[in-house]
């Protein structure tokens, strides 16, 4: 039994790790599909790529890559870091100094799930410091049952650097800890650095170093990190202020600080490789921060000593400091305008509570509770959903850590200090409208902000106050910044576990150690005490370890651990592969377009200097698509997307996209200067085009675009509702209503029409009640049902028919009509042309969701999951018809890489004039595929014409075997060849329009033919209405 007391902790990690380490790996085999590793989401991929270069070129990093951000290249920032070079270690270990291409990638693919079950050893020993082994053991054991985003992130396959961020800031913490205890226990002072007597100092001085490494490689991991340095630099100005305050010299902390920072500053200046003070990658911010922070500390020391040599109370030294740093804050913001405005956007970035609007397009940077409405039951569910019971009762451990020594001190002034505090916190958090609003409109400045400046200054305020240790403080700040951190972004969450671990672990032990008197001994434990630590156990680890409804059997808002892990799977990755694969065998290399021969210049794993704007060789190209996808293109297709996951080139693609017509998205790709025009290809998914539900993507466009323009002027939700006691009640979803000019935009015209022209259809869609944003605009409509046949949308047999419902329909309570032609589905309002320079040249197999082709959201006849469009010259048709009169091309094409629903038909129309002269602008061929293809430059591509072009004008009625059928008055055929479509001839395609039957009367507009059993009645063409010409 003795023994089992002495190690049991051992035993409890020990199993910790593997538990945590199974959950994360159950699902491995779903990301190798066909002998391939597949990785989730999109920054795992760019890791592969540059794990693939370390170990090319170990154990250097990428300082520059050419392969994305057409066309001027992209330093990485937060990629290539010390991250990667793990993972390329560990590849070349395994693989004896050679690994496969395959080997790399396993490894890769279960790093994340490595790196998450090694937290728990910070996290248990952050415990210990706490709560002994009994509150690290407890830390451990809630980090493993935690299902919310650190699982997600250190799940295998996710294999982003977020999995291990939370390990390497857990070391730092910890390693700062220790330190400050070595500090609290041999308080050395500046003395002893005058006298040499460097055997006192060791200890602190080696403790404290090793802080400083491990700060310093946490920012090797990932250089946006440096928000730690922050927090390190409001930890030593909280704690240094209490410690003098109360009587003692700062003199250790200071220590400790002064060292560990100077550490971290000469670590953080080691990977600099750009000018600026940019958090997203290694610049001289983090060096900055660390060196600033060290002076501080040094400035705080001598502080106190100058306010020990005049005698001032120490009471007031903390508000002294205070005033001190709001006097340097307003100089730096007068003399450095630019320094200080960044360094304020980046804490209020990471911690202001909310996000601007293009950050918020960023699933992982949304707020936290951003999606939950203003009620305390939807945020409540929201937080159970990542945390269960655990985060109050984390809340709870930190309120006992920070107020229990006050509520007990023997100073009136830290008592009341304490009552004040919860007070204030209370009416600011519960009453949020009562005081802060009117405090801030007096005060001019934002009450969110306010509310901010009053509840962390009372904390900072009350965690100076405590008498509790160094360590424990560090602690306090550390989660206070970082609960600030997840509620700001959502991503952030997978840190805030640790102190929600940790300050959990310290609460089991603080009611252990009340039960027992504060003596608490393993060995003597009476009956009814194992009762009362069991009971807090369960309610911590109970809704954890099993699946909980919160709130409704079918939302369960508190996820087991195992589920959660055993669903994860590569996602969309899949879905995209089968169209990249082709893409990279069947389009030119890059640097060979039109057979220039330049492949060469282009090294896939190549070394390239850092520059501004890389010159790209002749025959180089740019591939368009979402930013999303651009770490795709460039690892799974080897070409080079224009916009990536770094968002650059984001509005420039969101211009493109969003474009109403083809000129415009030509000015988009010329902006980007004379290499802009080469950008070739464009790369789109049924996600782009979608406007609702969770997987929708075309919304966030709408949000980077410098038009000026809303998601509302392109659609609106739309949803069914009831009438209940006078009131309006929800009932069902209908997803939503498009407007005209999403049917134009680009990305529509590409992915749903394949680029052809597309004439309205007699479908109404009808509603009664719209909402607007404050600015007007139509945000939401609303049917309600009138009659059991009554339904929100409606087939008309004309559109004439359609137009006469829309115009004599009622109007909403803003006076505006109730129903629109159009604009559900595939369905436009009004015409769309035709685009003439771009066609399909590629699919993937892989198809959308069944859910979203059937439910709504009608896509077209090829709803493949994505598509690859080549633009290109197109083939001139010079042709002769009747005068002023509408023709129609059309041909039908076929999808070869797919089995069903693989073909269609692309038409395009064209006016002619007096004479019946008119031209058109073909960008699909119908002969000479195979003379073409990758080797002299050009595509090979698999989306086929099955005949040629048919050219039709007019129509007519005919009375074929006893029925009535409308056919082409005149008619044409010709064929256009590849070499004619992609400008490798420049002849132009002729083509004469025939009549297919007999003249009418001489000056008669209609007339009769009579052929053997068909009877034909001729109508001129310029008398053809819409809804007529769609049938031709």
């Amino acid at each position: 039994m003795a023994y089992a007391r002495e190690w049991y902790h051992v035993a409890a990690l020990a199993l910790v790790i593997v538990f945590m380490f199974a959950i994360r790996v159950q699902a491995w085999q779903k990301f190798i599909v066909n002998g391939k590793v597949y990785f989730s989401g999109n920054d795992p991929w760019y890791h592969l790529r540059q794990v693939m270069y370390t170990v090319q070129h170990y154990p250097s990093v990428m300082p520059f890559d050419v392969w994305t951000g057409f066309p001027t290249g992209k330093t990485v920032g937060q990629f290539g870091t010390l991250f990667d070079q793990i993972v390329a270690t560990v590849a070349l270990v395994i693989g004896l100094g050679s690994p496969s291409d395959h080997t790399i990638a396993m490894t890769l693919l279960f790093e994340p799930a490595v790196a998450g079950a090694l937290t728990a050893i910070p996290v248990y020993f952050l415990g210990k410091r706490l709560g002994g082994r009994l509150g690290g053991v407890v830390s451990a054991v809630v980090l493993a049952l935690l299902p919310g985003l650190f699982l997600g992130r250190s799940l295998v396959g996710v294999a982003d650097h977020n999995g291990t961020e939370p390990l390497f800031q857990a070391f730092a913490v910890l390693a700062t800890m220790v330190a400050l205890t070595a500090a609290q226990r041999d308080y050395p002072v500046w003395e002893q650095v005058v006298d040499r007597d460097w055997d006192a100092l060791r200890s602190v001085v080696g403790w404290s170093a090793l802080a400083g490494v491990a700060t310093g490689l946490y920012l090797w991991v990932w250089p946006p990190g440096v928000l730690l340095v922050g927090v390190f630099a409001a930890f030593y100005t909280v704690a240094m202020c209490g410690e003098y305050a109360r009587g003692n010299s700062p003199d250790h902390v200071a220590f400790v600080g002064v060292i560990s920072m100077v550490v971290t500053f000469v670590m953080a200046l080691v990977p600099v490789g750009e000018s600026g003070f940019a958090a997203a990658a290694p610049t001289l911010l983090q060096p900055a921060l660390a060196l600033l922070t060290a002076g501080g500390v040094v400035f705080l020391a001598w502080f106190a000593r100058e306010w020990d040599e005049r005698a001032v109370e120490r009471e007031y030294y903390p508000a002294a400091v205070v005033g001190i740093l709001i006097v340097v804050a307003a100089i730096s913001a007068v003399l450095l305008p630019g320094v200080f405005d960044k360094l304020v956007n980046q804490l209020v970035r990471f911690v202001g509570f909310t996000t601007g609007a293009t950050t918020r397009t960023v699933g992982e940077a949304q707020p936290f509770l951003g999606g939950a409405s203003t009620g305390a039951a939807e945020k409540f569910a929201t937080i159970s959903q990542q945390y269960g019971a655990t985060f109050y009762t984390a809340l709870l451990g930190a309120a006992v850590l920070i107020y229990e020594p006050l509520v007990r001190s023997e100073k009136t002034n830290e008592l009341y200090y304490a009552i004040v505090s919860v007070v204030a916190i209370v009416l600011v958090f519960f009453f949020p409208n009562l005081i802060v609003p009117g405090v801030a409109g007096a005060l001019g400045i934002d009450a969110t902000f306010l509310g901010i400046l009053v509840v962390g200054g009372l904390l900072f305020g009350a965690v100076g106050l405590t008498d509790r240790s160094a360590a424990a403080k560090l602690l306090l700040v550390y989660g206070m910044f970082i609960v600030s951190a997840a509620f700001t972004q959502v991503r952030f969450n997978y840190y805030l576990v640790v102190p929600v671990a940790v300050l959990n672990g310290y609460l089991v032990y603080w009611i252990a150690d009340l039960l027992w008197n504060g003596e608490f001994n393993a060995s003597d434990i009476r009956g009814d005490q194992v009762i009362a630590v069991a009971v807090v156990l369960l309610v911590l680890v109970v809704p954890l370890a099993a699946p909980v409804s919160a709130w409704t059997a079918d939302d369960p808002h508190v996820t087991q651990a195992g589920a959660a892990a055993d669903s994860n799977g590569p996602g969309s990755v899949v879905g995209w592969d089968s169209m990249l694969t082709w893409m990279n065998s069947s389009t030119p290399a890059e640097g060979n377009y039109n057979g220039t021969g330049n492949a060469d210049q282009l090294d896939y794993y190549g070394t390239y200097s850092k520059t501004d704007d890389y010159q790209y060789p002749d025959g180089a190209y740019g591939v368009m698509s979402w930013w999303d996808y651009g770490h795709w293109i460039t690892t799974n297709g080897e070409r080079i997307p224009v916009a990536n996951p770094f968002q650059q080139n984001a509005e420039v693609a969101a211009n493109f996209l969003l474009a109403p017509n083809e000129t415009a998205a030509q000015d988009v790709l010329n902006n980007l200067g004379e290499s802009g025009e080469q950008t070739k290809y464009v790369a789109v998914d049924w996600k782009m085009a979608t406007t609702q539900g969770q997987n929708g993507k075309f919304f966030a466009p709408t949000v980077y675009t410098s038009m000026n323009v809303s998601q509302y002027d392109y659609f609106q939700n739309f949803a069914k509702v009831s009438s209940q006691n006078g009131q309006l009640a929800y009932e069902q979803n209908l997803g939503t209503v498009h407007t005209q000019k999403y049917y134009e935009s680009l990305i529509v015209r590409l992915y749903r029409y394949q680029g052809s022209a597309v004439q309205p259809s007699p479908v109404v869609v009808d509603w009664d009640y719209t909402a607007r944003t404050n600015d007007g605009t139509p945000a939401a409509r609303y049917y309600q049902q009138n009659g059991q046949n009554d339904t929100a949308y409606k087939q008309f047999n004309s559109m004439q028919a359609a137009r006469n419902y829309v115009q004599n329909d009622s109007v909403d309570q803003f006076g505006e009509p109730t129903s629109q032609v159009g604009g559900v589905g595939k369905y436009p309002s009004e015409f769309v042309p035709a685009l003439q320079h771009y066609r399909m040249v590629g699919t993937s197999t892989d198809y959308a969701p069944a859910r979203q082709v059937i439910q709504g959201e009608r896509f077209s006849n090829i709803p493949t999951w994505a598509k690859l469009y080549e633009r290109v010259p197109g083939a001139t048709v010079q042709g002769q018809g009747p005068a002023n009169s509408t023709v129609r091309a059309s041909v039908q094409m076929d999808a070869t890489r797919i089995g069903q629903n693989a073909t269609f038909t692309y038409t395009q129309y064209a006016q002619t004039d007096e004479n019946g002269d008119f031209t058109m602008t073909l960008p699909y061929s119908t002969t000479g595929y195979s003379e073409y293809g990758p080797e002299n430059g050009h595509t090979n591509v698999s989306v086929r014409a099955t005949g040629s072009y048919e050219f039709t004008a007019g129509q007519q009625v005919v009375m074929k075997n006893g029925s009535l059928q409308v056919v082409p008055a005149y008619s044409a055929n010709a064929s256009v060849s590849e070499g004619q479509v992609i400008g490798e001839d420049p002849s132009a395609v002729t083509v004469t329009l025939e009549q297919t039957a007999s003249q009418p009367p001489t000056n008669s507009t209609s007339g009769t033919s009579t052929s053997g059993d068909t009877t034909a009645s001729l109508v001129e063409p310029d008398t053809l209405d819409a809804d007529t010409a769609a049938l031709a």
